[in-house]
């Protein structure tokens, strides 16, 4: 709980914009290439809501590690306005949408093997936990590959609203 509590008041503290990390809102700048998983593509794993434990009424946002198991690089638009990561939920959540930011931010490169964790939804969504009960969602992370093509990835996640 308290690494949850920490990481928040990073992600409100980065997220102001004073020329230093202008990315930190959307995911930790800080990827790690110790990964060694078989496959080829961008995969989401630990798809989590944050606050983990989530209360009827509560806001909250969508925490994913992207991996990427292909042959080239990747890229996605990620910063204090946007995010790459968005959520579909089946219940007990609602989605409102609102008037968000406009600064622009810089694509963001992940090479093969690296992985970082983002967060999402935009600066225009909000993710509100409506009822209580064992939630289903999926997530979409939104990328380009080292080729320009546009590519995505979804997930199923389940998680509990109290």
């Amino acid at each position: 709980m308290l690494s949850v509590l920490v990481t928040l008041i990073a992600f409100t503290i980065l997220s102001f914009p004073f020329g230093g990390d202008r990315y930190a809102y959307s995911q930790s700048n800080d990827t790690n290439t110790s990964l060694n998983k078989t496959g080829a593509g961008v995969d989401l794993i630990d798809i989590h809501p944050s606050p983990l434990h989530l209360k009827s009424g509560s806001k909250f946002q969508v925490i994913a590690t992207v991996v990427n198991d292909s042959p080239g690089k990747i890229t996605f638009t990620a910063g204090v306005c946007d995010s790459p990561l968005s959520a579909q939920f089946l219940r007990n959540v609602v989605i409102r949408y609102t008037q968000g930011c406009t600064a622009t931010s810089p694509p963001f490169e992940l090479k093969p093997g690296e992985f970082v964790s983002v967060a999402g939804p935009s600066s225009d969504t909000i993710y509100q936990a409506l009822a209580a009960g064992q939630t289903t969602a999926s997530a979409t992370f939104h990328y380009q590959s080292e080729n320009g093509q546009p590519g995505n990835v979804t997930k199923p996640f389940i998680f509990t609203i109290s």
